[in-house]
């Protein structure tokens, strides 16, 4: 009986707290927990930090125009930047000719696992497909839809 009951806890705690690993234009993992749509990282560049999603397209005007801004939070000590492309496969090849030549030094998800972190996103209702689009994942793991521009005042 008591097997039972260890499984049955171990199993409710895996539908809760399922584990997502990803890959980077870089080939570097990134690894967090859904719990129940909270964001916990695993990785320690990430865990217990604020984090931005920055959702991009190479080939989006709107986007090209925040290129500065995102240098400039690149800058900030007090969040990590995660890149998802979500515009147009352009493959992992030219994204880091991309992030290169903008000069994006933090991690990109890889094609396929851009895929897969959107449709987590929508999953969980926090994303419904434009770009540019930035979420703010908070020290505890809590999703927000975020203004780039505000981020500053936001994190103090």
């Amino acid at each position: 009986m008591k097997n039972i009951m260890l499984i049955l806890s171990l199993l409710s705690l895996s539908l809760f707290a399922e584990k997502i690993t990803l890959t980077t234009i870089k080939n570097e993992f990134i690894i967090f927990h859904n719990n129940k749509g909270n964001i916990d990282f695993v990785n320690k560049k990430y865990h217990q930090k604020n984090v931005i999603l920055y959702l991009f397209g190479r080939d989006c005007p709107f986007c090209k125009k925040e290129v500065p801004r995102i240098k400039a939070l690149m800058k900030n000590k007090k969040v990590q930047i995660i890149g998802i492309h979500a515009y147009k496969d352009i493959g992992d090849k030219a994204l880091k000719a991309y992030a290169k030549k903008v000069g994006y030094t933090f991690d990109i998800l890889s094609f396929k696992n851009d895929i897969k972190m959107l449709n987590f996103l929508k999953s969980i209702g926090v994303w419904m497909g434009s770009v540019p689009f930035s979420i703010l994942i908070d020290e505890d793991g809590n999703v927000h839809e975020v203004n780039l521009s505000m981020i500053d005042e936001e994190l103090d």
